[in-house]
């Protein structure tokens, strides 16, 4: 078996295939993060010369009770996307501890849409599981409102930052009342500078970026989404989200 290309296989699998969906945010988590190994056996398996393998997951110790509480579905996700071959079949799959020390080589994706921008987002919010963290413009969109009041609800840390405009006003007393929202005024000189920034953090794991604005007159412009899975890049993003929360809150502050 060619692990990466398997591992690969896996992630884009999680990634497009409805049929795992709801599994889809949990499994994702731990195999980014996880090294896949196939072990030649030394028994025969159904065909002549054909012999049996294992795959063996070697999960952050961290991870490894998350790992084991899914066993199940991460058993019928890898016999899903296994390939025989005259030479190997699929015999068990092995959830073990990563050696501390080891090696690891994170794993990165981008994505981009031109199209159903508002559905991609939405979908991203669903599959959150610990935190939200939005940073955009504009935002006057119920749609998404709706959604993350359905997080909140589930317990999720869900943070906002917008843009002091006129157009967030019928919105923004809702976003207030229900999340921690912050909203940026216009700053340089003659007030004419804003926070013009668009993106949403997910779990600390993803965060989608680019030019939308979540309203439903951006669901008919020319509009760019990208979706990055990337460690560093998601904590470049958090840094500056932190740091606009801050400087929003300390300004909320000295304003009262």
């Amino acid at each position: 078996m060619n692990e990466e290309a398997f591992r690969k296989t896996v992630i884009e699998t999680l990634r497009y295939d409805n049929k795992w969906k709801e599994a889809r945010a949990t499994l994702m988590s731990i195999i980014t993060r996880s090294e896949i190994n196939s072990v030649p056996q030394f028994a025969f398996a159904t065909r002549s010369y054909q012999h049996w393998e294992d795959i063996e997951l070697r999960v952050p110790v961290p991870l490894i009770n998350l790992a084991n509480e899914n066993e199940d579905d991460i058993n019928k996700l890898f016999r899903y996307v296994y390939q025989e071959t005259p030479d190997y079949d699929l015999q068990d799959i092995h959830i073990k501890p990563k050696i501390i020390g080891a090696e690891e080589e994170d794993y990165v994706e981008n994505d981009v849409v031109f199209n159903e921008i508002q559905d991609t987002l939405i979908q991203g919010i669903r599959d959150a599981k610990y935190l939200i963290w939005i940073s955009v413009a504009w935002f006057s969109n119920d749609a998404f409102y709706t959604e993350l009041l359905k997080k909140k609800q589930s317990g999720l840390n869900i943070r906002v930052i917008i843009s002091d405009e006129e157009s967030n006003q019928n919105l923004f007393p809702k976003l207030e009342k229900e999340f921690d929202c912050i909203k940026i005024p216009h700053f340089g000189n003659w007030g004419r500078n804003l926070m013009h920034h668009k993106f949403c953090i997910v779990d600390m794991e993803y965060v989608m970026h680019g030019s939308y604005n979540w309203t439903k007159a951006a669901n008919y412009n020319g509009e760019t989404l990208e979706t990055s899975i990337d460690r560093e890049l998601v904590k470049k993003f958090a840094d500056q989200f932190i740091k606009m929360y801050t400087d929003g809150k300390k300004t909320e502050t000295f304003a009262f």
